[in-house]
């Protein structure tokens, strides 16, 4: 009895040292402040509503997260975001064959955009800051040109297929888990580690061998394989195309990457913590809307929820 005890002691130690422990602590947080003010957020119906909402900022959170991971960082993800929505609204009709061409362009034109933003701070070694900086003034520029003005079309058979549900059951929950399901399997392979070893400290990781470059070019690129779902979600959802609709997902993702328990200078944390950091980040947009705070104060209580959380996290690390 008292082995099992110490084992339990053990394993309770362990998940609190975990990288997601504080993550999921402040998801479970803000899931029962939310059920508080809104005793109805365990009803089917508001469950797929939530998960549809959240997420496409739990898929380029997730994205941005395997970037910073690896030491660098990603500012263009947001007008990447809508560059890849105005070539889905621009090019999409509603003959099946069109759309899947269209779909497989906003993807190659994705991984395009992840690769040269990886090959100008890896082989160019231009700052990931100032770089990315650069280059989502490009994908708004372009976004532009592509659509002036909001419009365009997505097909309704989109929006069917992004809302088809069996009970809570959702397509927005199937990708997320597939996309992490994957990710969870690259992690535990080469380019997993040395994407971490890299972040870490990349002049160990060159010594020992590793090709730091090509590491970063790659977590680039898985970074807007998952800017381009998110991107979809959105087009999924908005029926539309809008240049400036993925601008604010830019600082989002990297605020949701920190909740989630990621470390800024690369080489510690998880994926799935910058998920539950996403959700948390959703979550605190639900709580400003059900506990009806004045317009003009809802950015202010949202950051200042904000600061809290990552003060959390702080002392969390450093105890």
């Amino acid at each position: 009895m008292e082995g099992n005890t110490g084992i339990i002691k053990t394993q309770m130690r362990a998940f609190i040292r975990h990288e997601v422990f504080m993550p999921t602590a402040l998801l479970i947080l803000m899931i029962i402040i939310n059920v508080i003010l809104q005793p109805s957020f365990f009803k089917g119906r508001i469950i797929r509503s939530n998960l549809a909402t959240f997420t496409p900022m739990m898929l380029v959170s997730a994205g941005q997260a395997i970037i910073i991971l690896s030491g660098k960082l990603d500012l263009s993800v947001g007008t990447g975001i809508s560059l890849i929505n105005c070539i889905l609204a621009d090019t999409m009709s509603d003959r099946l064959g069109n759309s899947i061409l269209a779909i497989l362009l906003a993807l190659t034109v994705a991984v395009a955009a992840g690769a040269l933003n990886g090959f100008i701070v890896a082989y160019l070694k231009l700052p990931a800051l100032i770089a990315t900086f650069a280059t989502s003034a490009v994908w708004l520029g372009i976004s532009l040109f592509l659509r002036p003005q909001p419009g365009g079309y997505i097909p309704i058979w989109v929006n069917k297929f992004y809302r088809f549900h069996v009970g809570i059951f959702t397509t927005s929950l199937f990708m997320v888990v597939a996309m992490m399901m994957i990710w969870f399997a690259v992690r535990k392979r080469k380019i997993g580690r040395y994407i971490y070893a890299v972040g870490s400290d990349s002049v160990s990781a060159f010594e020992s061998g590793i090709n730091t470059k090509r590491t970063i070019l790659t977590a680039y690129i898985f970074g807007w394989i998952f800017t381009f779902l998110a991107s979809f979600t959105i087009s999924a959802q908005m029926s539309s195309g809008d240049a400036y609709m993925g601008v604010p997902f830019t600082l989002n993702s990297v605020a949701a990457v920190v909740i989630g328990g990621v470390v800024l200078g690369g080489g510690r944390g998880s994926v799935l913590g910058a998920v539950f950091g996403a959700v948390v980040l959703s979550l605190v947009v639900n709580i400003i809307y059900y506990a009806d705070v004045p317009s003009t104060f809802q950015e202010f209580v949202k950051g200042a929820i904000i600061v809290v959380a990552l003060m959390l996290i702080r002392v969390y690390r450093r105890r």
